[in-house]
C-alpha cells in the first residue's frame, strides 16, 4: 500500500481530479478505468492512489506525533517531582474518559479543515495511551542495576534519559506506535468523512466516502466498497505490523 501510494503519479495513468463527461459512472472492468469512475467521470483508480498517498500521509505523521509526545509526556511523569506525574497521569485519565472521536470533531470544526488540524485534532486526543505506557516503563527501569551504575559513574541524569530508559521503553512504545499509526487513518477518514477533514477537493480515502454515501441504494456499490476495503486492509496490516512488535518486543525482553 505504501509502495503504490508512492509510485501513484506513475500508477494512476489518469488526473484523480479531471472530469470525463463522457465516462460517467462507470462500473469497474470498463475499458481505461479498470475500477470505474464517479458520478463526475473521475478514475476510481487514481482517485484511491492519490487518496492512499494523503491518508497515509496523515497517519504517519499524526501516529509520529502522537507517539513522541506522549512518550516525552511518560517519560517526564516518571523521573519529575510527585506534581507533574500526577497531573500527567490525572489528565490521561480524564482525557481516556471523554469520546474522543466528539473531541476531533470539535477541534476539526473550530479550526476548519486542513491536514495539519487533522494532524493536531488526532494527536491531541490520541496521546493518552502512549504516556501510560511510556511512564510504567520509565519508571520500572529507572530502579534497574544498569541505571544505578550509570548514575554511579557520574552520568547526567539527562544522558541516563537520553541514553539508557527511554531506549530501553521502545519495544512496548513501537508495537502501540504501529497501532497508533492505523488509529490515526481510521480518525482521518471518519473526519474527512464527515466534513471537517481534507478538504472536500483533496483525494483521501474519507473523502471518496463521503463523494459516495449519496449512492448506496444507486447500485453503484464500487464506489463505497473500494475506499472502505482499501481503509480495512491498510488497518489489519498496521495491527498485524503492531502484533509482531509486540510479540518481538516479549521475546527480547525475556532474552535480556
Amino acid at each position: 500500500m505504501a509502495l503504490a501510494a508512492l509510485l501513484a503519479p506513475w500508477l494512476a495513468g489518469h488526473d484523480p481530479i479531471a472530469t470525463d463527461t463522457d465516462a460517467i459512472s462507470l462500473p469497474p472492468g470498463a475499458p481505461e478505468h479498470p475500477l470505474g469512475t464517479d458520478m463526475l467521470g473521475r478514475d476510481l483508480y487514481a482517485r484511491l492512489l492519490y487518496g492512499a498517498r494523503l491518508s497515509l500521509l496523515v497517519g504517519l505523521v499524526a501516529g509520529a506525533v502522537t507517539v513522541i509526545a506522549g512518550t516525552a509526556l511518560g517519560t517526564l511523569a516518571a523521573i519529575g517531582p510527585r506534581w507533574l506525574d500526577v497531573l500527567v497521569t490525572r489528565s490521561a485519565d480524564a482525557l481516556l474518559a471523554l469520546p474522543m472521536m466528539l473531541v476531533a470533531l470539535a477541534l476539526a470544526a473550530v479550526a476548519g479543515s486542513s491536514v495539519v488540524t487533522v494532524v493536531a485534532a488526532i494527536a491531541i486526543t490520541a496521546w493518552m495511551p502512549v504516556a501510560l505506557i511510556a511512564r510504567a516503563e520509565v519508571a520500572a527501569l529507572r530502579e534497574r542495576p544498569f541505571v544505578r551504575a550509570a548514575y554511579s559513574l557520574g552520568f547526567s541524569r539527562r544522558r541516563v534519559v537520553l541514553r539508557h530508559l527511554v531506549p530501553n521503553a521502545v519495544p512496548p512504545i513501537a508495537s502501540i506506535a504501529a497501532f497508533e499509526v492505523g488509529h490515526a487513518i481510521l480518525t482521518e477518514s471518519t473526519l474527512s468523512f464527515l466534513g471537517v477533514g481534507i478538504p472536500l477537493n483533496t483525494p483521501s480515502w474519507g473523502n471518496l466516502l463521503t463523494d459516495a454515501r449519496s449512492h448506496l441504494l444507486t447500485g453503484q456499490w464500487y464506489t463505497v466498497a473500494l475506499p472502505a476495503a482499501a481503509i480495512v486492509v491498510t488497518i489489519i496490516a498496521v495491527n498485524i505490523v503492531a502484533t509482531g512488535l509486540d510479540r518481538r518486543g516479549a521475546v527480547e525482553g525475556r532474552t535480556w
